[in-house]
């Protein structure tokens, strides 16, 4: 991509990113060098002169990757997360492209969060020969890059050009979270264990009204059942969202509602749902609610597979605390608040 202006109207966020990246790196040269630089050494592989970078190359091949950086001695293939988990299928399938190159070529993947990558994978033959896996103290919980780390390369540079991207990857909630006790959150999970351990008064209130609530994932909450049309009641800490128009700031705490699939009086009532309130007893924390992307889609689907009606947001710095006991309450203030809102909807 030659002329940033000239990028297509219609590209979404990650085709916009990957185009953006490509044009920061082409015109910015030792950055494009830093990258690689960056890439290599902490996984361990000697360097090359970087020559350019092009978004959403073309390949004989089905199998896409976000941008290709063409080095002299070999060539990397990047795989950026923005929001969505890494699947095995992805992988996979990028070592099937990697290996069929004449030259040598790696995998690279970099994330906005932690993502699972599972250990057979990366201790595969593939792997070693293909995929760049970091091996230094940096986020070493995370067999991959992280978008914030990539952030500090970018924002130490005086360009003007460089420092707008850094706006931008602000913008797309890649810099590192500032929080002196969970700032790792989405990184590290020893915090993300520690974290899960504050659902514990949520879970005690539910199961007092014999709801069955666990911690699940990463650092989430499942509440199964909580009313007769409500199959799960899904809570979780997220670095970026999908809705572009909330007031909240990055991170968030997001709560989503998946509603039974024979539900369709209460899948109607949440329908094109946009609406904020505050928590009662805590008028600074407040709450975002937007109706499924997926929204009138539902209306027309039939089957008794949970629907994803709705999702609530809110920033999740207004909920943590260094007090173990305020934290877990903000919890289940922000849960109860979401599980009454959710019963007062009718049609």
């Amino acid at each position: 991509m030659s002329n940033i202006f000239l990028l297509p109207p219609n590209l979404d966020k990650k085709e916009r990113f990957a185009a953006s990246w490509e044009y920061l790196l082409e015109n910015i040269q030792d950055l494009g060098q830093d990258f690689v630089d960056f890439l290599t050494q902490r996984s361990g592989k000697p360097s090359s002169t970087f020559v350019k970078a092009v978004s959403y190359p073309s390949f004989m091949s089905d199998i896409q990757p976000d941008i290709i950086l063409e080095c002299q001695d070999f060539d990397i293939l990047c795989d950026h997360r923005l929001e969505s988990e890494l699947s095995k299928l992805s992988l996979d399938s990028l070592f099937v492209l990697a290996k069929s190159q004449t030259k040598q070529t790696y995998i690279a993947v970099i994330s906005n969060s932690y993502c699972l990558i599972e250990p057979e994978i990366l201790d595969s033959n593939s792997a070693k020969q293909h995929y760049l896996k970091p091996h230094d103290e940096v986020n070493s919980s995370m067999p991959y890059f992280c978008w914030q780390d990539v952030y500090a390369l970018v924002a130490q540079k005086h360009d003007r050009l460089a420092h707008e991207f850094s706006e931008y990857m602000h913008f797309m909630d890649m810099q590192p979270w500032q929080h002196s006790q969970w700032g790792e959150l989405f990184i590290n999970p020893d915090v993300a264990k520690i974290f899960s351990q504050q659902w514990a008064k949520t879970i005690n209130y539910f199961q007092e009204m014999k709801i069955e609530a666990k911690p699940s994932g990463y650092s989430a909450l499942e509440v199964i059942y909580p009313l007769p049309w409500l199959q799960l009641l899904y809570i979780y800490a997220a670095r970026s969202v999908s809705h572009s128009d909330l007031q909240s700031v990055s991170p968030y705490l997001v709560a989503t509602i998946w509603i039974k699939g024979d539900a369709k009086t209460q899948i109607q009532a949440f329908h094109g749902i946009s609406d904020r309130f505050t928590l009662p007893d805590s008028n600074h924390i407040m709450v975002e609610i937007r109706a499924s992307l997926a929204d009138g889609l539902w209306m027309i689907k039939t089957g008794s597979r949970p629907k994803l009606a709705a999702t609530y947001y809110t920033s999740l710095d207004r909920l943590v605390a260094s007090d173990s006991k305020q934290m877990q309450q903000n919890l289940l203030a922000f849960t109860n608040a979401v599980f009454t809102h959710a019963q007062s909807i009718q049609v």
